[in-house]
Order: C-alpha cells, then structure tokens, then sequence
C-alpha cells in the first residue's frame, strides 16, 4: 500500500518544529542572560555592589546545624 506525501513528510516536519523552537529557546535564554548582565553592569557602575561582604568557602555567611553527609561509620 503506497503511503502518501503528507505521512511522508512528516518527520521533516516534526523535526524542523523541533528545531525552530530549540532555536527560538536559546535565543531567549541569551537575552535573558544579557539583560541579567546589563542590569548588573548598571548596578555595579551605580556602586550597589561596594559594600557587601566578600563570600568565602571556608567561612560560610549562614550559620546553623551542619548536617554529615559522609554516611554512616563503620
């Protein structure tokens, strides 16, 4: 039984859907990401970030109950 044109095409396109909204997604994740940047350059220029602690590893800025992730001893 011959299949018809339309059954035939249509993994090209599903697959040229799939692509343009991959596309379309990065697309406004990287705007996202500039706009974030540019609002921080802003803030930093505009000196917001000048008076706040420098964050360190080994001194952690919350404290409270510290919780053993090394499982049990044996």
């Amino acid at each position: 039984m011959p299949k018809s044109r339309n059954r035939k095409d249509h993994k090209k396109k599903v697959a040229s859907r799939n692509k343009r909204v991959a596309e379309m997604k990065r697309k406004n994740e990287k705007m996202q990401r500039e706009m974030i940047m540019n609002l921080i350059e802003q803030e930093k220029q505009k000196g917001l970030y000048d008076n706040l602690p420098p964050i360190n590893e080994a001194n952690p800025a919350v404290t409270g109950p510290q919780i053993d992730i090394s499982g049990p001893q044996i």
